[in-house]
């Protein structure tokens, strides 16, 4: 079964959030407790989107994390990419000679050819798009 992370799960509902709150500062403390979401696991999360420049964050009174201008073009992939999280779908293709049944397989440009699809539609699918 292919299956979508919790880190990627927990980030569309994160910057669904945020973008509800057009530039609003938001404590990452209130969103995971509003959310039900775990606030170590988002703590860590968060600094991933915002070394990728996907959220920002100030600290203080009025601090808290927003979405950086401009992540409306940011896409799926780009969400992925920032979270350092595995893109393949099976692991022979992940790197050369990951298989002893490489050189006779028969199934690998199946898997290569949906890999492919499923990338190209992870690039077209914009970040807005998923947290309206």
């Amino acid at each position: 079964m292919i299956t979508i992370s919790k880190k990627i799960e927990y980030s569309v509902i994160i910057l669904k959030y945020l973008a509800l709150k057009h530039g609003e500062r938001v404590s990452l403390a209130r969103a995971s407790r509003i959310l039900k979401l775990p606030y170590r696991f988002m703590s860590q999360v968060m600094v991933s989107l915002k070394e990728n420049k996907i959220v920002e964050s100030r600290e203080g009174k009025h601090g808290g994390y927003s979405l950086v201008k401009g992540w409306e073009e940011k896409s799926l992939y780009d969400l992925v990419e920032a979270l350092g999280e595995n893109k393949r779908i099976v692991e022979c293709l992940a790197h050369k000679g990951g298989c002893s049944r490489e050189e006779k397989c028969q199934i690998k440009g199946i898997w290569s050819s949906l890999e492919e699809k499923m990338l190209a539609n992870l690039k077209e699918i914009r970040l807005v798009e998923v947290t309206k």
